[in-house]
């Protein structure tokens, strides 16, 4: 693989939001600078997680693996038993719980994680960092990860279940798995995801148990924990945050946090609500309007997107957080409520962008060529124009200027030699000059109809460089699994901290 990098604010990935973020503007909404110098202060923060909370993360991670009836293998075990002690600390992301693992962008959150634990623990030996996967099983938004998208087709799983998408069955899954199978003309990787995924879809209880299967068989040799913190244990420890959120009392913290940025001149991400946890007991996930009478049941009290990185660091003893450019964005609109529980906000680290494509497609490119993509086609073309305009002066320049030669050295024969000139010699070179010339305008006519070079350069654009429909977010992992083995390989030195505001072009 060969990584061409560019800065992000180079690219259609830039945001205004996200420069001011790491240029320090934001720093009223945050805990830590989003880099490795934080690391002494967020550790020194989080020094005080209870072992407590420690003994319940393990206790729940272990049975999550043995419900799923998984091996989680020399390094995942070795991890979770970690968790135990208290010189152990977390990097997460997290993610909702896609069909098949979902778009490219999931490999990238994870690959940072796997990154930013190899330079923490480069920069402070004496700790443990364990990687972690937080899988979003309590959404309900089952259109988002309902949808796979693949070379341009769209596969859509059909089901009428309602509710937290970690509970509901898998029932139909495979099908779509087959349709995949049938649809498209799939390497002998890909053939291999998509039978793991119809035997996980079909011998799983729920979607979330599959999720965690298919996920724990492609990075379980990397260490990294899969939590579903959909867990009555878990949920337990953060009922006075619920309780305090029936009540009502977040609200005004979360708002002020809110208005203080808008104020700032930034858009607010999320609409606060008063109260921002979710009823599960009915089997749907129904927003929490007035006061529930105790006891309250925890398994089926979740929270919304407002709550969830309170519980998240409520129960994790978290140092980082990989996010994307929209999760960074709302986190900003939380640290008053942080505060008020006295619970540091994480430092958060912008998830890697990057695109990838094929050797063959760019072969023929410069690297200048190939990063000049992320323009837009206007821009392409208003190049490619000048470029062409300047090669038709440069030709016409020279042939007026060897004609100009010519005659300019025949008038000087003439001056020098009394009765003798190069007319004649001369007469018959200016026809094969001007034959000459002609020739090349022809050229360059067929090139100014025909330009193949910016015709290629603007379908490689529309396949893998559209920024109306990001490969990220567009293109699903199953379209990338030859490449993950090397990508995993790679991952140390192309994501984590060191590239935080950098764009790689991945030519595979």
């Amino acid at each position: 693989m060969e990584y061409l990098e560019i800065d992000r604010e180079k690219t259609f990935f830039a945001s205004q939001f996200i420069s001011d973020y790491y240029d320090g503007k934001l720093s009223d909404f945050h805990t830590y600078s989003p880099d490795i110098s934080s690391l002494k202060s967020a550790i020194a923060a989080k020094s005080n997680f209870s072992q407590d909370k420690r003994d319940n993360l393990v206790a729940v991670l272990k049975k999550q693996y043995s419900v799923a009836e998984l091996e989680p293998g020399e390094g995942v075990a070795h991890n979770i038993e970690a968790l135990s002690d208290s010189n152990t600390y977390t990097v997460t992301t997290g993610q909702q719980i896609h069909i098949g693992l979902g778009p490219l962008y999931v490999l990238y959150k994870i690959m940072d994680v796997l990154a930013i634990v190899a330079e923490l623990k480069k920069e402070s030996p004496e700790h443990q960092f364990v990687p972690v996967f937080w899988m979003a099983s309590e959404d309900h938004d089952l259109e988002e990860i309902s949808e796979i998208k693949l070379y341009g087709k769209s596969i859509k799983w059909e089901t009428n279940q309602k509710g937290p998408v970690g509970r509901m069955n898998t029932d139909g899954l495979k099908e779509v798995f087959e349709q995949i199978e049938k649809d498209f003309n799939l390497s002998e990787e890909q053939l291999s995801f998509v039978a793991l995924c119809k035997r996980e879809y079909v011998n799983s209880a729920n979607l979330s148990i599959a999720f965690r299967r298919i996920l724990h068989t492609y990075f379980k040799d990397t260490g990294l924990v899969i939590l579903d913190a959909d867990d009555e244990v878990l949920k337990k420890s953060f009922l006075p945050v619920f309780r305090d959120e029936i009540a009502y009392r977040n609200a005004g913290a979360l708002n002020q946090t809110t208005d203080k940025l808008v104020k700032a001149g930034y858009n607010q991400q999320l609409v606060i609500r008063d109260c921002n946890v979710f009823d599960m007991s009915s089997g749907d996930r129904v927003k929490i309007t007035n006061s529930i009478s105790e006891p309250m049941n925890a398994y089926n009290l979740s929270p919304n997107a407002a709550l969830r990185p309170l519980y998240q660091e409520w129960i994790l003893p978290n140092l980082v957080y990989v996010g994307g450019p929209s999760e960074i964005k709302y986190w900003m609109q939380l640290k008053g409520m942080f505060d008020n529980y006295e619970v540091p906000v994480p430092i958060l680290h912008l998830r890697k962008s990057n695109v990838l494509i094929p050797k063959k497609r760019v072969s023929s490119l410069s690297d200048k060529t190939i990063l000049d993509l992320f323009n837009s086609k206007e821009n392409l073309g208003k190049k490619n124009s000048e470029e062409f305009n300047i090669l038709t002066e440069l030709l016409i320049h020279k042939y007026e200027s060897i004609t100009n030669a010519l005659s300019d050295y025949n008038v000087l024969v003439k001056a020098a030699f009394s009765g003798f000139s190069l007319d004649g010699k001369v007469s018959k070179v200016e026809p094969k000059l001007l034959e000459m010339k002609t020739l090349v305008d022809d050229r360059l006519s067929v090139k100014l109809e025909q330009d193949s070079s910016l015709n290629k350069l603007l379908r490689i654009k529309d396949m893998y460089f559209n920024g109306e429909a990001i490969q990220e977010r567009e293109s699903h992992f199953i379209a990338h699994i030859d490449d993950v083995p090397t990508l995993l390989l790679t991952s140390i030195y192309q994501f984590g901290f060191r590239k935080s505001q950098k764009i790689d072009l991945i030519v595979t």
